[in-house]
């Protein structure tokens, strides 16, 4: 069954062991900017590459709101291999207006391609708090999809907190979307320690 897990840290440094799919949000305008996506592109610069090759040949392409391109990028550790998912799902930048261009539809198609994949090679997810920059309002709308998107697809889903907004706990909370009244151990690595995690 997969788990929702919040934790702190970088997402270029993703905290698990075996296949990995790293995802985050891209714009349809070829614009590779924001907090999560120049993180993404220090940890491994061949996925903002790869991200701009596509946008480039979007004639000749599947490039385009609700669209994926998984990139396998640089091994980090020995049998790890990780994917950057780079998934178009915000109608071009910010708005003058100040309404955010995250399409909540179209992020839940992305979510759902990426969900699917992860399942078939046997991956963890990794992601970002998609949509925060300030507003817990659209994380909330953004993480109420995610468990929709995941939930019937038994993948692990990590999700990497805003350091600046951390408390200092390593694990914030621990969710399961379908049982939450079970309570289970697992392990977790974190900066290669094998941790014991109780979730209820």
């Amino acid at each position: 069954m997969g788990k929702l897990i919040f934790v702190t840290g970088s997402i270029s440094k993703p905290k698990s062991l075996g296949p990995q799919i790293i995802g985050h949000v891209c714009n349809d305008l070829g614009i590779w900017c924001g907090r999560n996506a120049r993180e993404i592109a220090r940890g491994w610069p061949e996925a903002e590459r790869s991200y701009s090759q596509w946008f480039r040949g979007r004639s000749r392409n599947d490039f385009g709101l609700g669209s994926v391109q998984f990139v396998n990028v640089n091994r980090t550790h020995v049998n790890r291999i990780v994917r950057v998912a780079n998934m178009v799902g915000e109608r071009g930048t910010r708005h003058k207006s100040g309404v955010r261009p995250i399409r909540y539809k179209v992020l839940a198609k992305c979510l759902a391609t990426v969900g699917k994949k992860a399942q078939r090679i046997g991956a963890t997810i990794h992601l970002p708090q998609i949509g925060m920059n300030g507003s817990r309002e659209n994380w909330s709308k953004v993480l109420s999809i995610v468990q929709d998107s995941f939930g019937k697809f038994g993948v692990s889903v990590y999700i990497y907190e805003n350091l600046a907004e951390a408390t200092g706990q390593m694990f914030a909370k621990v969710i399961n979307p379908t049982k939450p009244k079970r309570i289970e151990l697992f392990d977790c690595f974190v900066e290669g320690r094998r941790l014991r995690v109780r979730q209820e």
